[in-house]
């Protein structure tokens, strides 16, 4: 006889299917710094990322206990606010030379530093260098800075191109000038569509107690402030946190009352500061980016986007059936739900947009999924509103007579 050609099995067969993987949380900060630390152990990579998660591995940066250069008090004052990731890229502090003997002269060369710290790529091993080697990161960082060198526009403007690269926001130096000249300074930079939507900028120096010193000293701007940007969730406002600074270089009249002062002037430009409120010590005074967007709606979007991109890796290639396009939206609209039950945003909704997905579209490989969001603002601006009412006392005087 014949094989029966149509047989395939006198039993029992399973199979599984799997439900859609979950997304699971936005995911926590990650921090990437770029700096000096010239005397950092030799295991300590430059111009590579070094990760650092404790104070153990942040006393590499100097065991000579010399807190030297940039990168070693700000690694510790992060560490102090929050246990987050930090990534170090160290770069070389460079001396400029005796022109008779060609010896270093332990006079840093400003500009050739400076260089550094913006980096770029190696033409001959093409290792990326300074700023560009935060995109190696193992864990692509959420928060970026160059303390201590971003007051300068060369390295700001790479710190937005890059931040809005990898999605990433950055904390910069203001200018060592009075706040009239900080303003001018800030109505200088800017545009959104150039990545400065994602920059929050710094005014005055904070000084924090040094080892080395036996004395306080002051950081550059941007260091505190990253601290307390890293210690928020990032769909949080880093403002009105009260930070370790023990004073400030340029004092900034503030009053949560009057909104003729110095510090409400700088605010409006979109530029934060130090300032002594009524909860002790300095506090970080500013919610918004240098555009004027409140820094948490940045943090948001760009959370919200890292998570869709990863989830998406997983699914590319697929056939765009029916079952395939339903499931994609009902896993994305019940994470997004998560993030309405956990107060994350106040609500959301996903769906297939009716018009932009068309046949021609779909031959191509290509769907529009239409995701709706909401926001939580910071409260930035509270108005109490106290009414003297006559029919109160109309009341009381009934009681009374």
């Amino acid at each position: 006889m014949a094989e029966v050609t149509n047989f395939e099995h006198n039993g029992v067969s399973v199979e599984t299917t799997e439900s859609p993987e979950a997304m699971g949380g936005l995911g926590d900060n990650v921090v990437g710094l770029v700096g000096t630390a010239p005397n950092a152990d030799a295991s300590v990579p430059r111009n590579a990322p070094f990760r650092i998660n404790s104070y153990t591995l942040a006393a590499l940066l100097d065991p000579t206990g010399a807190e030297a250069a940039t990168l070693y008090q700000v690694v510790h004052q992060i560490l102090k606010v929050v246990k987050v990731p930090i990534y170090v890229v160290v770069v070389d502090e460079v001396q400029t030379l005796d022109p008779v003997t060609g010896e270093p002269t332990g006079v840093i060369d400003e500009a050739a530093t400076l260089n550094n710290v913006i980096g770029g790529i190696d033409l001959e091993s093409g290792q990326k260098t300074g700023l560009q080697a935060l995109t190696t990161c193992q864990e692509l960082p959420t928060i970026i800075g160059a303390p201590g060198f971003s007051d300068a526009q060369a390295v700001h403007s790479e710190l937005a191109s890059l931040g809005k690269r990898i999605r990433a926001r950055f904390v910069f130096d203001g200018l060592d000038v009075p706040v009239s000249g900080q303003v001018t300074n800030s109505e200088g930079i800017g545009g959104a569509e150039l990545g400065y939507d994602r920059g929050y900028m710094v005014h005055q120096m904070p000084a924090v107690y040094s080892k080395a010193a036996k004395a306080n000293v002051f950081l550059p701007p941007s260091s505190l402030a990253i601290a307390a940007l890293a210690a928020v969730k990032q769909w949080e406002s880093p403002g009105n946190q009260v930070t370790y600074a023990a004073d400030v270089s340029r004092v900034v009249e503030y009053n949560i009352l009057d909104k003729s002062t110095e510090g409400d002037l700088l605010n409006r430009y979109g530029v934060s500061y130090y300032a002594r409120t009524t909860m002790g010590g300095f506090s970080l005074i500013g919610n918004r980016t240098i555009t004027g967007k409140f820094i948490s709606y940045v943090g948001l979007e760009d959370a919200i986007t890292r998570k869709l991109v990863k989830a998406a890796q997983k699914v590319m290639a697929k056939n765009l059936t029916k079952s395939f396009m339903e499931q994609e939206v009902k896993r994305i609209d019940d994470w997004l739900q998560t993030l309405v039950a956990d107060e994350t945003i106040p609500g959301g909704k996903v769906y297939l947009h009716p018009e932009l997905n068309s046949v021609e579209k779909y031959k191509n490989g290509t769907w529009y999924l239409c995701i709706d969001y909401g926001r939580y603002a910071p409260n930035e601006h509270m108005i109490y509103q106290l009414n003297a009412s006559d029919a109160i006392i109309e009341e009381f005087l009934e009681d009374v007579l």
